[in-house]
């Protein structure tokens, strides 16, 4: 019993590395390409600016004034638009019109480097299912394997939530008569938040997402991994219980929940665009694993080991001294 034991264990150890190792290689190319793809997308951002488009406006109008005005048209230029263009820091039209030629092909960069990401994941998937599903048709009452597996997963997908670009803020002004600009974007994902709180000095900040949003996560995955290797009952009991608790203090589901918000609130004004990215379906798909492996995983440890019941002390009926007089008398 105890060699079938130690065979149990060896085998679900080697294959939670052996899909650690395979996994590891999507879900490197899924960071990498999702941060590509976000990379381009900030490029065609930066270049669909105010002061390109602009500047092919003000060709625009200087033609327009200079078509009205023959004589007084390019004098009127050569005094107001160094002054205009200095200002705002508006450059040449040649240089801006080719800036703006440009975006297309950042655009194409980026779909590319969006199918990358989404083919990795595709194989991802099917390998995370494909270890599910071995671990799942190898169980018994006894076993659990697949809770290993989930739980081995959940870190994978929560690597690739915290690393990968989760949403995309953007304002464009929607001003009659102008060519279509952006004024101001956000690529975010949740490692980069927590960088930037970290770098502006929001350090209490910082180390509440750090702690709720990402050790807390690793923490639990290891406990559940800790709790299925463990042979003490009331161990296991304990830490079973630890996990259900501290998943009230994760900001996981908080984060998740803020995103959407975030997401339908933007939305709801007409000069702003949100967007989510991988990261954050990555985010969101830890956050239901993680649930589903703790209920699991509580489920299965009252199932093979119910608490005792114990039976209510019956107390003893008293009874009445002037009876047992009575009764000694007739003895």
């Amino acid at each position: 019993m105890k060699d079938t034991h130690i065979m149990t264990k060896y085998r679900r150890i080697g294959m939670a590395l052996a899909y650690l190792m395979l996994a590891g290689i999507p879900a490197y190319q899924i960071i990498l390409h999702a941060n590509r793809e976000a990379q381009y997308l900030k490029k065609a951002y930066d270049t669909n600016n105010l002061q390109n488009n602009g500047a092919v406006k003000e060709a625009e109008v200087w033609k327009g004034i200079s078509a009205q005005h023959h004589f007084l048209g390019p004098i009127i230029k050569s005094f107001v638009a160094p002054t205009i263009n200095q200002q705002f820091h508006i450059p040449s039209q040649k240089d801006a019109q080719a800036a703006l030629d440009g975006i297309y092909d950042f655009y194409l960069l980026k779909r590319t480097e969006s199918a990358a990401a989404r083919l990795w994941s595709l194989f991802l998937l099917m390998l995370s299912l494909t270890y599910f599903a071995i671990t799942l048709s190898t169980r018994n009452e006894t076993r659990t394997d697949h809770l290993f597996a989930l739980a081995t997963i959940s870190v994978i997908f929560l690597i690739v939530g915290v690393l990968a670009p989760a949403m995309v803020l953007m304002v464009s002004p929607n001003i009659a008569g102008f060519p279509h600009f952006i004024l101001d974007y956000q690529i975010r994902s949740i490692f980069g938040v927590i960088s930037e709180l970290y770098a502006s000095s929001y350090w209490l900040v910082a180390v509440c997402l750090t702690v709720f949003s990402i050790l807390i996560p690793l923490t639990k995955a290891g406990l559940t991994i800790f709790v299925l290797e463990s042979k003490s009952l009331p161990r296991k009991l304990k830490i079973s219980k630890f996990l259900h608790s501290i998943s009230k203090w994760s900001m996981a589901d908080v984060l998740v929940a803020a995103i959407l918000l975030s997401n339908f609130a933007v939305k709801s004004n007409e000069n702003t665009q949100a967007n989510l990215f991988m990261g954050f379906y990555y985010f969101l798909s830890y956050c239901l694993l993680s649930l589903v492996t703790t209920t699991l995983l509580q489920n299965k440890i009252e199932k093979l080991h119910p608490p005792r019941v114990e039976a209510p002390v019956t107390k003893k009926a008293r009874v009445p001294h002037s009876r047992i007089t009575d009764k000694n008398k007739g003895l």
